[in-house]
Parts: C-alpha cells; sequence; structure tokens
C-alpha cells in the first residue's frame, strides 16, 4: 500500500457523522439571516464556522505533522456530510423550500503532494465523492412557520435549544414525540408526550438533589427514602410537591453551592409547578369522559410547548451542578 493509500484509508477510518453533527448544522442553516439561502456558500461558512474549512492540500512529508492533517481533513469531510445531511431534513420538514428544480451534486477531492521546496516529488487528489449528496442550490427558508418559532416544527432544533444534554434518554424521546405530533397538528398527544417528559426531569431533578444531600450527610434516611418514592408509583403531582418542597427548604443550607452558581429561587420552582399542572391536566384529557378546561388546540400546545423551553433549562441547569457537586465530593473522599 502506497503512503498516499495509507493516508486516504485513514482519513476514511476517521470520517464520523453523528445526530451532534447534524444538529450543530441545522441550527446553523435556520440562524442564516437571509432571504435566501445560497447552499455551497453556506457550506463553506459552516466547516469553517465549526475550525475546519477545506484544506487546500494535504502534504505527505516527514517534515509536516501528518495527524493533524488527518485529522482537519476528516473533520471537514464529517461536517460537510452532516451539513448536507441536515440541509436535506430541514427540506422534509417543510422549514426549507427549494427554489431549483435541479439537485446539484458536487464532488468532492482533497489534493494531496509530496513535494516539498527543493525535491521533488507527486501530486494528485483523493475522491471523496461517495460523501456528496444531490441538494439545491439555493433554498429558502419557510415564511409561515419562521415567523412563530421554527423550532417548534423541528424536534433536532427544539431539543438543542432546551440544553437537556444530561437528560434520560426517555425524556428526549418524549419530548421529540411531543414535537413530532405538533407538527402533524396532534396536539393532545403533544401534551401527553410533554406531560411524559416533565414527569420525567422532575423526577431526574429530586434524585439529583436528594443524591448531593445524601453525599454531604444531610438527614442520609429520609433522602433515600425520597429517592425511593421518586421511583415508585405515586402521582406526579406529590413528586412535583416534594422535590419543590426539598429545594425551597433547602437552598439556603444544603443547596447553597447550586443556589449561588444556578441563581435559581425557590418561587421559579412554584412557577415550574404551576406550569407542570396545566401540562398534567391537559394530559389527563387522554383519560375517557374527561375534558381540560382549555382546549388542547394549537394555541395552547404552542405556548406550552414554547414556556417548556425556560423550565427544562431551569431544571437540567439545577440537576447539573447537583451531580456535579455530588461527584466531586466523591472524589474528594476517595
Amino acid at each position: 500500500m502506497s503512503n498516499s493509500t495509507s493516508v486516504e484509508e485513514r482519513i476514511k477510518d476517521n470520517i464520523s457523522v453523528n445526530r451532534q453533527k447534524v444538529i450543530i448544522a441545522k441550527a446553523f442553516i435556520m440562524n442564516i439571516n437571509a432571504e435566501v439561502i445560497d447552499t455551497f456558500n453556506a457550506l463553506k461558512h459552516f466547516t469553517s464556522s465549526q475550525g475546519f474549512p477545506k484544506p487546500i492540500e494535504v502534504v505527505i512529508h516527514h517534515s509536516f505533522d501528518i495527524d493533524e492533517q488527518i485529522r482537519n481533513t476528516s473533520e471537514y469531510l464529517s461536517y460537510k456530510r452532516a451539513f448536507l445531511e441536515g440541509l436535506i431534513e430541514l427540506i422534509h420538514s417543510n422549514l426549507l423550500f427549494p427554489l431549483d428544480g435541479r439537485l446539484n451534486s458536487r464532488g468532492e477531492s482533497i489534493k494531496w503532494t509530496t513535494v516539498v521546496p527543493g525535491q521533488g516529488g507527486t501530486t494528485s487528489n483523493w475522491n471523496f465523492g461517495y460523501l456528496t449528496l444531490p441538494v439545491p442550490s439555493q433554498v429558502q427558508k419557510s415564511i409561515s412557520k419562521v415567523s412563530t418559532d421554527f423550532t417548534l416544527f423541528e424536534p433536532d432544533l427544539y431539543i438543542k435549544n432546551l440544553q437537556v444534554n444530561n437528560a434520560d434518554q426517555e425524556v428526549i424521546e418524549a419530548l421529540s414525540d411531543s414535537i413530532e405530533c405538533f407538527k402533524v397538528g396532534l396536539y393532545r398527544p403533544s401534551l401527553a408526550m410533554l406531560g411524559k417528559a416533565v414527569e420525567g426531569a422532575w423526577i431526574e431533578l429530586g434524585i439529583s438533589l436528594s443524591q448531593y444531600a445524601i453525599s454531604i450527610e444531610k438527614e442520609v434516611e429520609k433522602n433515600e427514602n425520597m429517592i425511593e418514592n421518586l421511583k415508585g408509583q405515586q402521582g406526579i403531582a406529590k413528586k412535583v410537591d416534594w422535590v419543590t418542597n426539598l429545594y425551597s427548604s433547602h437552598y439556603k443550607d444544603w443547596f447553597k453551592l447550586i443556589f449561588t452558581k444556578t441563581d435559581i429561587k425557590p418561587f421559579e420552582l412554584r412557577e415550574a409547578q404551576n406550569w407542570t399542572n396545566i401540562v398534567r391536566e391537559s394530559r389527563n384529557a387522554i383519560h375517557f369522559g374527561v375534558k381540560p378546561s382549555i382546549k388542547n388546540n394549537y394555541e395552547k400546545t404552542s405556548i406550552m410547548l414554547l414556556v417548556a423551553v425556560k423550565f427544562f433549562k431551569m431544571f437540567y441547569s439545577i440537576k447539573e451542578k447537583a451531580d456535579l457537586l455530588s461527584r466531586e465530593k466523591g472524589i474528594s473522599e476517595s
């Protein structure tokens, strides 16, 4: 195997396109402030914004760091593919519309050389055409959806906006299902899935607070029981009340460090509790003969989903700090 072939194989092996990269690309595209988006110009700016512009050439010579060049090339190709996948997903979500009838599938080649000053060598190109996808040269954002809040029609972007990377996967899936239902006008199922996500968020928050209290040896048995009860079959209203009272009673002593880092006050959790009650009542409409006090329609559901952003950020900000402090306490004692 020639040296250039070996380097090419290493580049291919290091190409990684995951959901996180696709979500970053989708957010980048939807944040472009232009009436018409030039696809390939946007692609160029996107890969550069991530720190990986297209390499001018890969120099295969012992005087150049080949590992760094391989990484930069692989990341460039990875982000390019993520951008193309994200663009197509946004088109299929009806958030973007093609402005021409033809699809453009530009090839992708990377120049490589063994030539350095004062020495001869070989110059050629690697072809990475298998990573390209046919996309329109120009797209336009949906005026109707972007004029409201486009994240309500795109699960990936909605969840990214919530900043809940530390949430359980079941919570993430429920949030995604809620947006998928909302997109197609299924407002009662949308609120039901939002209710499931909210329930999970409160339980995760309460468990993290109790675990931190245990780590600093505060009412250990009581907090161990709290964790078991939160995992149990009690109703969500009771669990929310437990968590709210736990934080409100001890934000100035047990949870002082958490409060100092987040500046989240007890009344803010009370606000979240009131909002949760509305979500819970809306979700209960899935039971026969039960009607919510306010009809589960577009206006109500969109408002509930938009307000959710504030409260989910709050839940998982407190949880993140509690978990971090618990880990630090464990490390300091080990």
